[in-house]
């Protein structure tokens, strides 16, 4: 299956919308994400073969970098597209020269965990009573460049 990766749509918005809605409960609008779409530090990146396999969304900030979220339908987890499109995304951050990478996950979240580790992220902190629901979170960071 061949993978593509670029940058996101307007026609891509409800696609977000209804992930993020789905995944993360975040319940956010359209009109977020509209208004990310024009903010120069956002920047959402889709993964698709012949459907839209995930998204991921960034901060991004000189030479430093935040993911804010990263989503792979549910039908196509546990088939190393997490994997891909992250080693993907390394490609374009360092092209950017972007040297830093920061991200926070639930601890409940193994799946997340585990694949943020195979692609070298450690972790650094904890952030208490991160989540609105009171979970902590745990604050990741990967070096570009190293593995």
């Amino acid at each position: 299956m061949k993978l593509k990766i670029r940058k996101i749509e307007q026609s891509d918005i409800q696609f977000v919308y209804d992930c993020e809605n789905k995944y993360f409960h975040n319940f956010t609008t359209v009109e977020k994400i509209e208004n990310d779409l024009i903010d120069p530090l956002i920047t959402y990146y889709i993964l698709e073969s012949k459907e839209k396999i995930g998204y991921i969304n960034l901060w991004i900030d000189e030479e430093k970098a935040q993911i804010n979220s990263l989503v792979i339908v549910e039908e196509f987890r546990n088939k190393g597209f997490g994997f891909s499109f992250l080693k993907m995304i390394f490609n374009i951050l360092a092209e950017m020269n972007v040297s830093e990478i920061t991200l926070e996950v639930r601890p409940s979240n193994f799946a997340a965990l585990s694949l943020y580790e195979k692609v070298g992220f450690k972790q650094v902190a904890l952030r208490r009573h991160y989540y609105n629901n009171g979970e902590d979170a745990y604050l990741m960071y990967k070096r570009l460049g190293r593995d």
